[in-house]
């Protein structure tokens, strides 16, 4: 929030700290912003070609679907992905800037706020973020939690259950085995049960902390 109210250019580039990009990003991404209601342009997120843990590789296919089939021209979507963006800051300004309240899903408020105000975010496929992270199991169940849920609508721990399991066993399951990848299709079959523990376990503490 800070960083794009004290910049001086008109546009913004975020980029995480564990991602990389190409040198040709902005050379890439600027000319869409000849269209003046184009807010934000970013493109698909990979793994580095330095990552061949099984962790990552659950990661590459499951979350990052890098090797699914992607559109190869430029079009609109409906939310905005910060791992690597380029944003126009008069935009992002005028609908209120990031809301400092959030702890995660951001980009998620700032996308809905930027449709809201019919303004366009791009999505190029030439554009190509590479992630030099390397998850632990908490920290990829989590990452695909946040990616999955919607900060509006808190969270049913039952509900949340059924609906990741049906992800885990009828789509990513079914992928792994396909694939013949029975260590990604144990990450599957455990992901919906470790989540429902992290929440119960949430869940307990948090009544203990209102006693």
């Amino acid at each position: 929030m800070v960083g794009v109210s004290e910049s001086k250019t008109p546009f913004v580039l975020f980029c995480d700290s564990s991602n990389v990009i190409k040198p040709n990003f902005l050379e890439l991404s600027l000319p869409h912003f000849n269209d003046n209601l184009v807010s934000a342009c970013f493109g698909r997120i990979m793994n580095h070609e330095s990552l061949d843990d099984t962790l990552s590789k659950w990661r590459a296919v499951h979350l990052f679907q890098q090797n699914d089939y992607h559109k190869s021209e430029p079009h609109t979507v409906n939310c905005l992905i910060t791992y690597a963006v380029l944003l126009r800051k008069e935009h992002i300004i005028k609908v209120g800037n990031f809301d400092p309240n959030l702890k995660q899903c951001e980009d998620q408020d700032m996308g809905e706020k930027l449709l809201d105000n019919n303004y366009k975010l791009i999505s190029e496929p030439k554009l190509i973020t590479y992630s030099l992270r390397k998850e632990s199991l908490k920290s990829l169940y989590m990452r695909y939690l946040r990616w999955n849920s919607h900060y509006k609508h808190p969270r049913k721990i039952i509900t949340q259950f059924f609906i990741t399991s049906k992800s885990s066993f009828l789509i990513f399951a079914r992928k792994d085995l396909r694939n013949r990848d029975f260590l990604c299709m144990t990450i599957s079959i455990l992901l919906p049960f470790v989540l429902l523990l992290n929440d119960l376990f949430s869940k307990c503490r948090q009544l203990y902390e209102n006693e």
